[in-house]
């Protein structure tokens, strides 16, 4: 499979890599926290499960009469790192993230090669299947068929009542509500998982929970239960995520996910 590296939003705007990277260093790391109890052999763990962004670090080269246009694509993407990046190490899975940092390691005698390293930061511990799944209200049930928890991308229906909050959970403690001051009988509603938002002058910022009411985003979105972000278990469908307030019909989308 060759690799690629595309935008999550928007124009995909693909580079396929012309010969793969000759290395690809993904580590998985932990980021519970110890304390240590003083003279014991036991100590306290706090843990919820998670994992740091990952450093995905590449060496590679380009060669031919289109290295210097290969690099240059590429490092553009690095550069761009105002946008979410999904990048594709196997033909059907990708890391959400943006480019961290790319250099060229020139060495003597290779004239017609451009070597480099580059290195791709995560936001997301985990890998996203390439395939979306979506679940209708009223049809069959969709399942998280990787081996770890995936997050719910995308949740769209129509508002049943302005008069009431709409609420939304799942199976694994986390809570959303969108109040009924937001809301009128009838509006569209769409909730994506994350977004890079302006906050002026140019400055992303990640957002999660990001809300859409009849065309317009809406920053009045509270989390109610844990942290607020939906996910899905493991071999768990989407039977586990409980909508309220939206009508019959609403639409559920994910994407598998593996530890890599």
């Amino acid at each position: 499979m060759t690799m690629k590296i595309e935008n999550y939003a928007g124009t995909a705007n693909t580079f396929n890599w012309p010969n793969n990277p000759n290395t690809f260093d993904d580590e998985i790391s932990a980021n519970y926290t110890t304390t240590n109890v003083d003279y014991q052999r036991f100590h306290y763990l706090v843990s919820g499960g998670g994992v740091s962004p990952k450093a995905i670090v590449m060496t590679g080269n380009f060669h031919g009469s289109n290295k210097n246009t290969n690099y240059k694509t590429l490092s553009g993407h690095f550069i761009e790192n105002n946008k979410l990046k999904k990048l594709y190490f196997d033909s059907d899975r990708f890391y959400l993230g943006v480019g961290k940092q790319i250099k060229k390691t020139h060495s003597g005698g290779r004239t017609n090669f451009v070597d480099y390293v580059a290195t791709f930061e995560s936001v997301i511990g985990v890998l996203f299947s390439d395939t979306q799944k979506t679940h209708t209200d009223g049809g069959g049930e969709e399942t998280n068929d990787g081996n770890v928890n995936t997050f719910i991308e995308e949740i769209s229906g129509v508002v049943t009542s302005g008069a009431s909050d709409i609420v939304i959970s799942d199976g694994l403690g986390n809570e959303y509500t969108i109040p009924a001051a937001s809301l009128t009988t009838g509006q569209t509603v769409v909730i994506k998982f994350v977004e890079m938002v302006d906050s002026g002058d140019g400055i992303f910022v990640t957002e999660y929970n990001y809300t859409e009411v009849a065309g317009s985003q809406i920053k009045t979105v509270q989390t109610t239960d844990g942290f607020g972000v939906l996910q899905l278990a493991a071999s768990a469908t989407t039977a586990t995520i409980t909508v309220s307030n939206l009508n019959a019909g609403y639409t559920i989308k994910f994407r598998d996910a593996t530890s890599s």
